[in-house]
C-alpha cells in the first residue's frame, strides 16, 4: 500500500549525466514517434490532427486520387452532356428543313437551315448553358437567338434578291412562329440534358464523400461541388 502512495518525483538537479542523456533521450523518442505516428482529435466536421507526418501523408495521397477520379468524372459528365446538346440540335434538323422546304427552293434552303442551327450550335459551344439559363427565362432567351436568326435572314434574303436565279425568300413573319418552336424545345430539352448531368455528378459525390480521409479535401470536392450543382437543378427547374 505504501508504495501506491508514494510520490514519483525527478529530481534533475541530482541527476547524473547519464540520467539526464537517458531521459532527454527517452523524451526524444517519444516526441519522434507522435510527429511520425501521431493521433488525431474528432468532433463532428472538426479534426484536429496532432503529428502523425506518415499518416497524414497517406491520407493527403488518398484524397489526391480520390480528388482526380472525381474530376475526371465531372469532364466525362460534362462532355457527355455537350455531345446530348449537339444530338439534340441534329435531332431538330427535321423540323428546321420542314420550315425551309415550304418556303424556299432546294438549292437555298440549306443556307437558311445552316443559319438556324450555327445559332444553336453557337450556344452550345460558347455559352455556360448551366449558368445562362439558369439566369434567364425561355421568353428572353429565345428571343434573342430568334432576332440573330430574323437578322441573318434578312441578310440572305437581299443577297438572293440581287441575284438572277428567280429565287425569293418570305418575310420572316411568315416562319417566325415556327421557329419560335423550334427554340421552345431546344431550350426545354436543354434543361433537361443540364439537370441529369447535374444529378449524374451529385450522385457520384454522395458515392465518394465518405472515402475521403480529411474533412478538408471532403469538402472541396464533395460538399461545395453538390451544393453547387443542387442549386443549377433549382434554378432550372422552376424556369
Amino acid at each position: 500500500m505504501n508504495l501506491l502512495n508514494a510520490d514519483v518525483k525527478l529530481d534533475v538537479a541530482n541527476m547524473t549525466l547519464e540520467h539526464l542523456f537517458v531521459v532527454c533521450s527517452f523524451l526524444l523518442v517519444v516526441i519522434a514517434i507522435v510527429f511520425i505516428n501521431g493521433f488525431s482529435i474528432k468532433s463532428g466536421d472538426k479534426e484536429i490532427n496532432i503529428g502523425g507526418i506518415h499518416r497524414l501523408l497517406a491520407k493527403k495521397d488518398e484524397d489526391i486520387l480520390l480528388k482526380e477520379n472525381l474530376h475526371e468524372f465531372s469532364e466525362k459528365v460534362d462532355r457527355e452532356v455537350n455531345g446530348n446538346l449537339y444530338d439534340l440540335v441534329d435531332s431538330l434538323n427535321y423540323e428546321i428543313d420542314s420550315i425551309a422546304n415550304k418556303e424556299h427552293c432546294y438549292f437555298t434552303y440549306e443556307k437558311f437551315i445552316s443559319i438556324f442551327k450555327n445559332e444553336l450550335e453557337k450556344r452550345v459551344r460558347r455559352n455556360n448553358l448551366k449558368e445562362k439559363l439558369a439566369k434567364i427565362n425561355r421568353e428572353n432567351y429565345t428571343a434573342t437567338i430568334i432576332g440573330n436568326v430574323e437578322s441573318q435572314y434578312n441578310k440572305l434574303r437581299i443577297k438572293v434578291s440581287n441575284l438572277n436565279c428567280g429565287e425569293t425568300y418570305a418575310e420572316f413573319t411568315v416562319i417566325k412562329d415556327a421557329a419560335q418552336k423550334i427554340l421552345n424545345k431546344f431550350f426545354d430539352g436543354t434543361k433537361i440534358i443540364l439537370i441529369e448531368g447535374c444529378r449524374k455528378k451529385i450522385k457520384k459525390y454522395n458515392e465518394y464523400k465518405e472515402k475521403f480521409k480529411t474533412v478538408t479535401a471532403r469538402k472541396s470536392s464533395c460538399d461545395y461541388p453538390t451544393e453547387k450543382n443542387e442549386g443549377y437543378i433549382r434554378d432550372l427547374e422552376i424556369l
